[in-house]
């Protein structure tokens, strides 16, 4: 796998700009990166803005939006239960995608995405106990 793009200490300053609330745009502007790096990597350390933090996002719209001129599909809540379903069996990323015929950044993407619902949606529930 190769060496990271960014340094940790430049990922720690993005992912703690994101929990103020700064969008993508101005951390990778203000951190001379690119807007889907800033995006991805506070996916990957579960750095959310407190503008979404305990919101349980409903897909709304197609199922297949344009982005950057590309075609993207949108998961559906089977295949998310089929990712949920396989991480917990112990299935690989790599398997994953290729039972949902999915890019395996895409089903990455998606499993930490759906890591960070379950944390948010566990931290709701508590709250309201």
């Amino acid at each position: 796998m190769p060496a990271c793009k960014y340094p940790d200490a430049l990922l720690d300053e993005a992912a703690a700009l994101r929990e103020t609330g700064m969008s993508f745009e101005a951390i990778a502007r203000r951190l001379r990166m690119s807007p889907g790096a800033v995006s991805w990597h506070c996916l990957r350390l579960g750095a959310d803005s407190p503008n979404t933090r305990g919101k349980l996002p409903a897909v709304t719209g197609p199922m297949t939006v344009t982005r950057s001129g590309h075609k993207v599909r949108r998961f559906s809540a089977s295949e998310d239960a089929t990712i949920t379903r396989m991480d917990l069996d112990g299935a690989t990323t790599a398997g994953i995608a290729h039972r949902l015929g999915r890019p395996w950044n895409s089903v990455r993407g998606r499993q930490m995405t759906l890591a960070r619902h379950q944390v948010r949606h566990e931290e709701a529930r508590d709250d309201h106990v």
